[in-house]
């Protein structure tokens, strides 16, 4: 009778494992209220060779504007005429050469690798006034096509354009629909293309001091993220590893067990 009791008690157990609510898919288990972590010293996205960047310059002089401003461009089909945009409409962009640097109107080649767009936008307006091509010059620089990629189990995978100069590890989940209920939260795979090799960050989500102290909270463009499958969504990857995995598959291991001291210890 008491082996009958204990292979109950042991299904039971069984059962109740299988409806643990798992620990591994909460962000931040480590944070107390009103805790300050130091995140990673970043300046944001330094501008790279091919990248294509949007530069307004706005002066009193629209004809001055006219020059520093490149105009869209389109052809119509069956004419050999180019018709130009209004300014209005938006300019073409600028890409940065391989030796990182871009051809301005008046100043000629400028060096665009390395800065920031903010930094930038000031070096283009400096030298405008030192040329004496324009003064009080205001200067936008904006990006084009600059963003990241996000892999894996995420709800929206896919490429997303950064929005801002200082996006992070959090922000680029969030805007891929936030890691699913499978993603591995302790192995997040950041990949960074850096001085022509592929380097690789691995970040703990759960761990939050490792996550903001990451070169990796940062993201910078052309970052893959990868999500990788938990142990979860591995086993579900084998054959009949799914029904394993389902409380009614122990509920039903607990009754056979019941069944058969049942009939052995009767």
């Amino acid at each position: 009778m008491k082996i009958r009791h204990l292979i109950v008690t042991v299904g039971a157990l069984a059962m109740l494992s299988a409806c643990t609510t798992p620990k591994n898919i909460t962000y931040f288990p480590d944070v107390n209220n009103g805790a300050a972590i130091v995140i990673a010293q970043s300046k944001g996205i330094t501008l790279k060779p091919n990248d294509k960047l949007s530069i307004v310059v706005n002066t009193k002089s629209s004809e001055l504007n006219n020059i520093l401003n490149l105009p869209v461009t389109t052809q119509v089909i069956g004419s050999s005429e180019v018709q130009s945009l209004n300014q209005g409409q938006g300019t073409s962009g600028y890409t940065i050469d391989p030796d990182g640097n871009i051809d301005f109107p008046l100043i000629g080649k400028v060096k665009a690798a390395g800065f920031t767009r903010t930094e930038l936008a000031a070096k283009l307006k400096e030298l405008l006034e030192s040329k004496d091509a324009a003064k009080d010059a205001v200067v936008t620089v904006e990006f084009l096509n600059i963003g990241f990629s996000v892999l894996g189990e995420v709800n929206s995978p896919g490429f997303h354009a950064f929005i801002n100069d200082k996006t992070t590890l959090l922000q680029g989940l969030s805007r891929a629909g936030d890691m699913n209920i499978y993603g591995n939260r302790n192995n997040v795979k950041v990949i960074r293309m850096q001085d022509g090799k592929q380097q690789v960050y691995v970040v703990d989500m759960q761990n939050t001091e490792d996550l903001m102290k990451s070169p990796a909270y940062i993201l910078q463009q052309n970052d893959v993220v990868y999500v990788e499958p938990n142990n979860y969504r591995k086993r579900q990857a084998t054959a009949n590893a799914s029904e394993v995995t389902r409380a009614s598959f122990w509920i039903s291991v607990a009754s056979i067990l019941t069944t058969l001291a049942v009939l052995v210890f009767k």
